[in-house]
């Protein structure tokens, strides 16, 4: 297992496909208030951006900062990432070659309220992270990479990036350790290097 690369990668990738989800479920159950409420919580009756959010901000066009003055219409632009369940290209993977997993459906149980689709299962190495990890040269730089990750179109065709789900830094975290590669022998006991997948 060396540094524990794939099941790191299995449960990074697996972790954005769940947020994923979440954040479907949680768009299309509430209200614009209470999604702001769940990303903006008042600690101590203070709210107060994360920097993840402040970058969203930005590449929204929205200049003010302070939670309490953002307008409605700030406010739905910035908790709706409004994701088109047809243009979800991120799928589950798993490091076994399960041929009944690669089409599924997620969301039968009740507490999902209907909301269900057709996905699939792909090989743990098929997973963009695993490139992520073969080509990163630092822990920020990787952190950078996971963030621009594309996992859907939003409903007017714009990207949705793992960063736009809050994840990134959640995702680099299971990935620390698997960045540094591995100090092997060969047969002919000479000292190699081996880093990432397939």
């Amino acid at each position: 297992h060396l540094t524990g690369d794939i099941h790191a990668i299995t449960a990074a990738n697996n972790l954005l496909a769940a947020q994923l989800d979440a954040r479907m479920f949680h768009e299309s159950t509430q209200k614009d208030e209470a999604l702001y409420n769940r990303l903006v919580p008042s600690v101590k009756g203070v709210r107060k951006f994360s920097p993840i959010q402040l970058r969203r901000l930005t590449r929204l066009g929205i200049t003010e900062t302070d939670p309490a003055k953002l307008t409605p219409e700030e406010v739905t632009r910035f908790v709706r990432l409004n994701i088109d369940p047809n243009t979800i290209t991120w799928q589950r993977v798993i490091d076994t070659n399960d041929r009944f997993l690669r089409r599924i459906t997620v969301g039968q149980s009740p507490t999902e309220k209907g909301h269900t689709r057709e996905c699939q299962f792909d090989i743990a190495v098929a997973s963009e992270i695993m490139a992520i990890l073969a080509l990163t040269t630092s822990l920020s730089d990787m952190r950078d990479r996971l963030a621009r990750i594309v996992v859907a179109s939003d409903t007017s065709g714009h990207p949705v990036t793992a960063e736009d789900l809050g994840v990134c830094g959640a995702l680099a975290v299971l990935l620390k350790d698997a960045i540094n590669p591995n100090l092997m022998q060969t047969l002919e006991g000479t000292p190699v290097f081996v880093h990432a997948g397939p």
